[in-house]
């Protein structure tokens, strides 16, 4: 797993919304450093002994390969799946250079509620994905809000124009392992992840909340963690303001995957209104897509 990242190419002019406000962050492309494989550990020879044979660990295989791979065919800009159980979110995963997929489909028709689209050209140890909240239609990610809420003990959406009942049977239930745990595939990650914070801030939070959660590397407020210390302060700064009390913990070394949409009282082009997911993999890469290096040619 990557732990650092270079920045090496930001789009010229940029002023699309992130996730769901203005911004003054450019979306990056990033190369990522050559892996070296590390020498294989010796270990002192020993009398042998009789061990009872082992059934393997069954190899984790993405529930979105035929999906994602049909897409694809048509747009290499697809980089993964996402789906979470109870809700209309079923959706691909795109990279486009310049905020592309903010108000781009996924054919590539320019539409106001775009696609789910990562940050960065290329796997980077917090993978970031966002998408609009698209209230009044009640899809892209607005439903991450009924997940969110039933999880709080509401039994409404607080978005009055929305105010569906919320299936608590049917929605992820975060006090079981299921229920916290989802499968999602992005960059050649194919894996399962869980949630270990979650929290959404008003529309007065300071805007560098934004680009700490993200690790975005190239504005005033940019973050981009050096050591293990600094990454393990930013584990438990998430802890610390989840809403839900998880009871996971999470390691510096691990592979992290954040996801967020705007608040259901992000109104106004200044606000700075955001829901927050933040995730780790629980599980070894598939070998379905290999374990190489994302594509850092970003999309046309």
């Amino acid at each position: 797993m990557q732990k650092k990242i270079i920045a090496i190419l930001l789009a010229l002019v940029a002023l699309l919304a992130v996730g769901c406000g203005d911004s003054e962050a450019e979306q990056v492309v990033i190369e990522m450093p050559t892996a070296t494989q590390a020498p294989a550990a010796t270990t002192p020879s020993a009398a042998p002994t009789v061990e009872p044979t082992l059934e393997p660990t069954p190899e984790y295989v993405s529930p979105y390969t035929e999906k994602l791979a049909a897409l694809k065919a048509k747009n290499s800009d697809a980089i993964g799946w996402i789906a979470i159980p109870g809700t209309n979110i079923d959706k691909a995963i795109m990279y486009g250079d310049k905020w592309y997929y903010a108000n781009h489909n996924e054919e590539k028709k320019e539409v106001e509620s775009g696609a789910v689209y990562s940050h960065y050209s290329a796997r980077t140890q917090n993978i970031v994905i966002t998408a609009h909240n698209s209230r009044v239609s009640k899809t892209m990610f607005h439903e991450l809000h009924h997940v969110q809420e039933v999880n709080l003990g509401k039994t409404n959406c607080a978005y009055k124009k929305c105010n569906a009942t919320l299936d608590k049977a049917a929605l992820p239930d975060f006090s079981t392992p299921e229920g916290r745990t989802w499968d999602i595939s992005a960059y050649g990650i194919d894996a399962k992840w869980e949630i270990f914070a979650m929290y959404e801030v008003d529309a007065k939070e300071p805007e560098k909340t934004l680009y700490y959660n993200t690790w975005f590397p190239t504005t005033k407020y940019a973050f981009t963690p050096k050591n293990d210390a600094e990454i393990t302060e930013w584990i438990e700064h998430q802890i610390g303001r989840s809403q839900f009390d998880f009871g996971v913990t999470a390691t510096a070394q691990d592979q992290f995957l954040t996801i967020y949409t705007c608040g259901d009282n992000h109104d106004s082009a200044d606000a700075t209104s955001r829901l927050y997911f933040f995730l780790k993999q629980v599980n070894p890469v598939s070998t379905l897509y290999g374990t190489a290096t994302a594509d850092t040619t970003p999309a046309a």
